[in-house]
């Protein structure tokens, strides 16, 4: 099974997974921007945003980033029907067995009106602790309201209620930049790396300490052949890829499918 990557909107910012010069261009259509009373007609809308996306089936996927501490983040955008993201998913983890979970953004004119955090983290006195925390916001993205529920356990939340909680903005520039591969989770070649029969293009920022990527490589195209003709002459070369996500018996892994050098 695999995923394909697909060139998104995310209403006037260009968002891509993956560079697929062989898609359509997509025309921006004109935005219907919702105006909420209340928290009330917020829950509504994230509901029929969860309803249009998945009707779609249409996904855009930001490489997966690591680092050697364990920090981890890779972002999924939900789409509609003519390629625009409604809602933004950011898998993350902050390494060492501290914080990781899933931070949710649904989007009203391309900014968020509503977060939801589900968290698994440690608190003050070494325990486990699940969280699940959702915000609201205005037009201008000043934050409203926040409340949460807590539990041992995720599968234990259901049974907790909501309450409120100090307000708790969260931004997506991180992740929006994790989906368009700036910044520090900018794409140069940083190596390759052999493991049994397979071989991976690494790619990272310039930076030791920076997120890194693999792609398993299935075949060598041009860009491959050059870097692998002189992998230290090109190394720190910024390069652009397209990719897959497979799924294999439920482990996921990204395979090149292209890429070409930027300047």
């Amino acid at each position: 099974m695999k995923k394909y990557i697909f060139p998104v909107l995310l209403i006037g910012l260009v968002s891509c997974g993956s560079d697929q010069t062989d898609q359509p261009a997509v025309k921006e259509k004109k935005v219907i921007v919702k105006h909420f009373k209340n928290e009330a007609e917020m829950d509504a809308h994230v509901l029929q945003l969860k309803k249009i996306t998945e009707a779609s089936g249409l996904i855009a996927n930001s490489l997966h980033y690591e680092k050697a501490d364990g920090t981890m983040i890779e972002v999924i955008g939900h789409l509609d029907s003519t390629n625009v993201i409604q809602i933004l998913e950011e898998q993350f983890s902050d390494g060492n067995g501290k914080t990781n979970g899933t931070r949710f953004y649904f989007l009203n004119d391309g900014k968020p009106f509503m977060t939801q955090e589900l968290i698994d983290q440690i608190d003050g006195t070494n325990e486990a602790v699940f969280i699940d925390r959702i915000s609201y916001y205005d037009e201008k993205g000043k934050i409203l309201k926040t409340k949460e529920r807590t539990a041992s356990f995720q599968d234990d939340i259901n049974k907790s209620k909501y309450k409120p909680a100090p307000l708790h903005p969260i931004k997506m520039d991180r992740a929006m930049d994790a989906l368009n591969s700036e910044k520090e989770f900018s794409t140069t070649f940083q190596g390759f790396v052999h493991q049994d029969i397979f071989s991976y293009l690494i790619l990272g920022p310039d930076d030791p300490n920076g997120f890194t990527t693999a792609l398993r490589l299935d075949y060598r195209d041009q860009l491959v052949n050059i870097l692998y003709s002189d992998p230290d002459k090109y190394l720190g070369a910024k390069v652009k890829v397209n990719f897959e996500v497979h799924d294999d018996r439920g482990f996921e892994f990204q395979v090149y499918a292209g890429g070409k050098f930027v300047d």
